[in-house]
C-alpha cells in the first residue's frame, strides 16, 4: 500500500497539469486571432527589408465595344512574405498588374465589380497617383482613356494596422470574418 501512494500522488499531479494544460490551451485559442496580430506586426518589421513582389498580371483584350474580364483573388496578389494562412490580413500587401492589350486606337474604361466582402480598411493605389481608394469602384474615373498600343497599369493595395482604435477593432473584425476578396476587372471597349 505504501509503495502505491506516490503512484497516486504521482498520478494526481499528471491530471492537475493536465488539466491545467487543457485550460490555457482553450483560453489561448480564444485569443489566437489578437496573438497571431501581435506576432505579424513584429514578424512584418522584421522583414521590411526583403520584400519580394508578386508579379500578378491580367491581361485584357480591348475590342470596340466589347467587355473582357478576368477574377482577381487578392491573396494571389499578396507580397509572398505577408502571407498568412493563405489569407488577406491586417498588415499584408501587395500589387497586381492590368495590362491592356489592342493593336488599333482605341477608348477603353476599367470597371470592377467586387464578388466578396471587403475589409473596410483595404485600400487601393494607383501607380503613379497620391491619391488612396477604400474601393475598387472609385478608381474607375481614373482609369479610362484612349490607347493604341498596349497599356500596363499597376495597382498597389495594403491593408493597414494600427491606424487608430477604432480601424483596430474594424480590422479585429474583419480579419475574423473575411478571408479572401475576389473581384472581377472588366475592359470595356469604345
Amino acid at each position: 500500500m505504501k509503495k502505491q501512494k506516490p503512484k497516486i500522488i504521482l498520478f494526481m499531479i499528471t491530471i492537475c497539469f493536465l488539466s491545467i494544460f487543457l485550460f490555457q490551451t482553450n483560453k489561448i485559442q480564444e485569443k489566437t486571432f489578437q496573438d497571431d496580430i501581435i506576432f505579424f506586426k513584429w514578424f512584418f518589421k522584421q522583414n521590411d527589408k526583403k520584400e519580394t513582389k508578386s508579379n500578378e498580371i491580367y491581361h485584357l483584350k480591348v475590342d470596340y465595344k466589347q467587355t473582357n474580364s478576368k477574377k482577381v483573388h487578392l491573396a494571389d496578389t499578396l507580397k509572398k512574405e505577408t502571407l498568412i494562412y493563405e489569407k488577406i490580413a491586417p498588415g499584408t500587401k501587395g500589387e497586381f498588374e492590368i495590362l491592356l492589350e489592342t493593336n488599333e486606337k482605341i477608348n477603353y474604361q476599367i470597371k470592377f465589380e467586387s464578388q466578396t466582402p471587403k475589409p473596410q480598411n483595404l485600400e487601393f493605389q494607383i501607380q503613379g497617383k497620391n491619391r488612396k481608394y477604400r474601393k475598387l469602384e472609385d478608381m474607375q474615373t481614373e482609369l479610362k482613356g484612349e490607347i493604341n498600343e498596349n497599356k500596363r497599369i499597376k495597382i498597389h493595395w495594403e491593408w493597414q494596422y494600427e491606424k487608430d482604435e477604432i480601424q483596430d477593432k474594424q480590422d479585429t473584425y474583419d480579419g475574423k470574418n473575411i478571408k479572401q476578396y475576389n473581384f472581377t476587372i472588366l475592359a470595356i471597349g469604345t
